[in-house]
């Protein structure tokens, strides 16, 4: 799920707004490997989502994910992604409407 990028939108903000509005864990982190920073919000170990800004594109990106890097490893992505994809769909629809609601942004 993408969502139209505005200025007011910085990983710290939405971090903030995030962590406010939903029970959810919320983390800024990075990738050292490839460089770009990311935003983890983990329901569960095995439910949660990534959000990524791309700002050549103008958009932030909604990622269904396994938040849980042992999760990941022991159970692989794809087969645990199968098996709770509704769940981790309804946790995207909530950060997007947080998102839309305090950015005034919408879907791309």
């Amino acid at each position: 799920m993408n969502l139209q990028l505005n200025e007011k939108m910085t990983f710290p903000e939405m971090e903030r707004v995030l962590s406010e509005k939903l029970t959810y864990e919320v983390k800024i982190k990075k990738n050292p490997l490839l460089r770009f920073e990311y935003i983890v919000v983990k329901k569960s170990a095995f439910v949660g989502a990534w959000i990524r800004i791309f700002e050549k594109k103008d958009r932030v990106q909604l990622i269904k994910a396994i938040p849980s890097d042992i999760a990941r490893a022991f159970f692989g992505g794809l087969i645990v992604i199968l098996f709770l994809s509704s769940a981790q769909r309804k946790v995207l629809e909530e950060i997007a409407e947080v998102l839309k609601a305090e950015f005034q942004t919408q879907i791309q």
